[in-house]
C-alpha cells in the first residue's frame, strides 16, 4: 500500500468512529482515473433496534459513483431518497415517507490473481436516510437512519460474471424523535454474511445483485456503466 492511500484509509477510519450493513458495492471498478455512475436499489426489510423497542425497514433509491484513486484504492459515493418503517413493540406503526438519502464509503483490493480468478477487497461503507415526519394523532414522529459497514470480500470472476461472498460488521442507528422527546436507537446484532453477484451485459455496463444475512435481512439490487 503507497503512502497516499494509506494516509487516505486512516483518515476515512479515524473519521467514522461509530460505525453498519449497506451494499458492500461489490466488484465492478472503474480503472485508475475513470469513474462509474450507476442506479441502486436498497431494501433492508428487517433489523432490531433495542429487542424491547422495535424492528425497522428501509427502502433507498440511489443515484451511485465509484472513483479509482489508485488501481487499488476506490473512492464511493451515492446521494438519493430514502423512506423508513419503524414498527415498535407497543403496537404503533410508523411509516415515514421518502426524504433525503445519502451515503461514502470506500474500497481496497488486497489481492488477485488473474490466473486463478480470485480476488479479495476490504472496504467501509456508511449511508444516512433523513425521510419525512409521520404524524400519529396530534403527536408528530421524526426518525433519521444511520447505518456503517465494514466487509471482507472474496471475489470469484468468470467469463461474464463474478460470485462475491464473505462477513461483514454492522451497526445501525435510529435517531427517534418524539414531539420534543428524543432517543437513540441503536441495532441488536453486529455480525453477518452477504453473497452477491455482478453480470457483465457488455464491457462498460453490469448489473448486480446482493443478500444480507443475519445482522439485518435486506436484498440490493443496481445497474452500473463505466465511464
Amino acid at each position: 500500500m503507497g503512502r497516499t492511500e494509506l494516509i487516505a484509509v486512516l483518515i476515512l477510519l479515524l473519521s467514522s468512529v461509530n460505525v453498519i450493513a449497506i451494499p458492500s458495492e461489490g466488484n465492478f471498478l472503474p480503472a485508475e482515473g475513470a469513474a462509474i455512475w450507476g442506479l441502486q436499489f436498497n431494501n433492508i426489510f428487517l433489523r432490531d433496534f433495542n429487542e424491547v423497542e422495535g424492528q425497522g425497514k428501509t427502502k433507498q433509491y440511489l443515484l451511485k459513483t465509484s472513483y479509482a484513486l489508485t488501481k487499488r484504492f476506490f473512492l464511493d459515493g451515492k446521494i438519493g431518497l430514502g423512506s423508513v418503517r419503524f414498527k415498535r413493540n407497543d403496537g404503533i406503526d410508523l411509516n415515514f415517507s421518502s426524504g433525503f438519502a445519502g451515503g461514502y464509503g470506500f474500497r481496497y483490493l488486497l489481492f488477485e490473481n488473474e490466473q486463478s480468478g480470485w480476488k479479495s477487497i476490504v472496504g467501509f461503507q456508511h449511508i444516512s436516510c433523513h425521510p419525512f415526519k409521520d404524524t400519529v394523532g396530534d403527536v408528530k414522529h421524526r426518525i433519521i437512519w444511520d447505518e456503517w459497514q465494514g466487509t471482507w470480500l472474496f471475489i470469484k470472476e468468470l467469463e461474464k460474471a463474478d460470485f462475491y461472498f464473505g462477513p461483514q460488521y454492522s451497526a445501525a442507528q435510529l435517531k427517534y424523535k418524539v414531539d420534543d422527546f428524543r432517543r437513540r436507537l441503536k441495532s441488536e446484532d453486529s455480525w453477518g454474511l452477504l453473497f452477491g453477484s455482478n453480470y457483465s451485459l457488455n464491457k462498460k455496463t453490469s448489473i448486480s445483485a446482493e443478500i444480507r444475512v443475519l445482522d439485518e435481512w435486506a436484498i440490493n439490487t443496481g445497474i452500473s456503466y463505466k465511464f
